[in-house]
């Protein structure tokens, strides 16, 4: 095996490595119990303005340094180092199906762009709420920021059918512990519950 093809297999195989720690993450994450401030948060984000976001190439962004699901970092880093200063770090809401999943894009001459590159296949645009009611506190340790809605940490999204998510949550959990593999479970309930789930009113 020559040295690129043995480079490109290492690469794949850590791609694998943290996707399957991405669902992992996000299985858990969007499934915390259903509360009132949820409910009424997710009405009050939704009478906000929502904008169209484009991605870039995805080889463009990784060629910049850009890191895979690390958009508020990657924004961060972009409007600090911009030698123009026309990079502008927006924080907010990624609308995906009936969930807003917290982001951050960079506003850049009128043009709202996404940083951050995906590990699997994403749509080339998406629609976007900027949250100005969005803050940022620094952790105890100092170590890193953590984002705040009105004095409440804020999760990593908000959902308008959280039983849905408590429910893929349990069957995912059962699939591997029968020993299925992570991707197989996610695949499988994507096409279970996943589905049922899309076919509910969008936000």
């Amino acid at each position: 095996m020559t040295e690129r093809a043995c480079s490109e297999l290492e690469r794949n195989e850590r791609r694998k490595e943290e996707l399957h720690e991405l669902i992992l993450q996000n299985v858990e994450a969007l499934s915390f119990p259903p509360t009132e401030w949820e409910a009424l948060t997710l009405v009050e984000i939704l009478a906000l303005p929502r904008i169209t976001v484009k991605r870039p190439p995805e080889e463009e962004l990784l060629a910049a340094g850009m890191l895979p699901y690390d958009c508020h970092v990657n924004c961060a880093v972009q409007e600090a180092n911009d030698p123009t200063k026309r990079s502008r770090h927006v924080w907010g809401w990624l609308i995906h199906g009936s969930d807003l999943i917290l982001h951050s894009v960079i506003e850049m001459r009128g043009q709202w762009l996404c940083l951050t590159p995906q590990l699997v296949r994403a749509p080339s645009s998406f629609q976007f709420i900027p949250d100005p009611f969005i803050e940022w506190r620094e952790t105890i340790d100092g170590d890193a920021k953590e984002a705040f809605r009105g004095g409440v940490k804020l999760p990593i999204g908000l959902r308008k059918y959280p039983e849905y998510h408590l429910r893929m949550r349990d069957q995912f959990r059962d699939l591997v512990a029968s020993g299925m593999s992570v991707l197989d479970a996610r695949e499988l309930v994507d096409a279970t519950l996943g589905a049922e789930l899309r076919k509910k009113v969008p936000i």
